[in-house]
């Protein structure tokens, strides 16, 4: 039994059959007349290259599952696609920092910041003025002949006594303003005013004689009243920022004021009042009111734009102004009769920036 199986195994298979991969059993054998057919010979992946080679130079064979050349029946072809890479991130500023690449650095921080506009940011406001002011002090005297201001700081004749009333003395002062906002067509703020005014003449004498001078030629008397305003403003500037032929910003201030005043002797001393040696009163004290600014402000802007944008980029002032405005002043503690009245009602004249 073992000799004849070993024969069995030995044994060649017929010539005229054929064993298959798939099913094992043989092919129908071929109808008789007919030619066969010669095998087709074995693909190569490229041509000149053998099954199973690459060519020299192809860096990627077949797609999978297919032959080169050829789609077969039920195969599905993918096409080969290039690799993908991810875009890099920017780095952060934390990161550049603590690499130190402060050029890096310069460059994310000014990618933040916002554009350069054509003007800089409006914030506040500054006016410097002048023009005539002479106290109300004798507004409420209801004597014969001048007050008792008039008296002293009036026009006089060569003996010293009083011919005229006084002369205005120069009223100089500043207004500085914080501009909240600009939504009603112009800004809208709070601000501060302080002005002062002076006066002198020759001081009088306590005892006059009936002849010749009434005054004393060493000794002088200085009246000096200095008023501080805290007032609402509105500028309305949308004409001038809109019509550039129309350069013209007209502006209401009004809130309540506060004035000291003093006056001094020869000495530079405040003056006083004295009974026999004792002090009764001394020439100084404050009065309460108000105050009242109408004017109209020419922006000069419009002689040069082309440099008034330069000097807003280099300085931050935005722009220039030359004023002229009507103060009127009432500072007697609201209608005391009993006070002291240094009101007045008065033009001005000036500068005025705004940044």
């Amino acid at each position: 039994m073992i000799a004849f199986a070993l024969t069995l195994v030995a044994a060649p298979a017929p010539a005229d059959m054929t064993i298959t991969g798939d099913a094992g059993t043989p092919p129908p054998p071929p109808a008789q007349g007919a030619s066969v057919p010669p095998a087709p010979a074995p693909e190569s992946s490229s041509p000149g290259t053998t099954p199973g080679e690459t060519r020299q130079g192809e860096l990627f064979g077949p797609p999978y599952g297919s032959r080169v050349g050829e789609k077969r029946e039920g195969e599905v072809w993918r096409p080969i696609e290039g690799p993908t890479y991810d875009k890099q991130p920017v780095p952060s500023e934390s990161a550049v920092t603590g690499q130190s690449n402060p050029d890096l650095t310069d460059s994310l921080s000014k990618k933040k910041q916002a554009p350069p506009t054509g003007e800089s940011r409006q914030r506040f406001a500054l006016e410097v003025k002048m023009g005539p002011y002479l106290p109300d002090v004798d507004r409420n005297w209801s004597g014969e002949g001048f007050g008792p201001y008039a008296k002293v700081f009036g026009e006089t004749d060569s003996r010293g006594i009083t011919i005229g009333p006084p002369k205005k003395s120069i009223y100089g002062g500043l207004a500085f303003e914080w501009q909240i906002t600009k939504k009603l067509a112009g800004p809208i703020g709070i601000g501060i005013q302080w002005t002062m005014a002076r006066d002198k003449a020759q001081a009088p004498l306590a005892e006059p004689p009936d002849e010749g001078p009434t005054r004393s030629r060493a000794d002088t008397v200085r009246f000096t009243v200095m008023p501080i305003a805290f007032q609402a403003v509105y500028r309305f500037e949308l004409l001038a920022d809109k019509v550039r032929w129309a350069p013209f910003v007209p502006y209401v201030k009004a809130g309540v004021a506060y004035a000291f005043w003093w006056t001094k002797n020869g000495n530079g001393n405040i003056a006083v009042i004295k009974d026999g040696t004792e002090v009764v009163d001394r020439g100084r004290g404050g009065v309460w009111g108000y105050q009242i600014n109408l004017g109209m402000m020419l922006r000069l802007d419009f002689l040069d734009p082309g440099t008034a944008r330069t000097f807003d980029r280099i300085s931050g002032i935005n722009h220039t102004y030359i004023i002229g405005e009507w103060q009127l002043t009432r500072l007697s503690n609201f209608g005391r009769k009993d006070s002291m009245n240094l009101g007045d009602s008065t033009w001005m004249i000036g500068l005025a920036t705004e940044f």
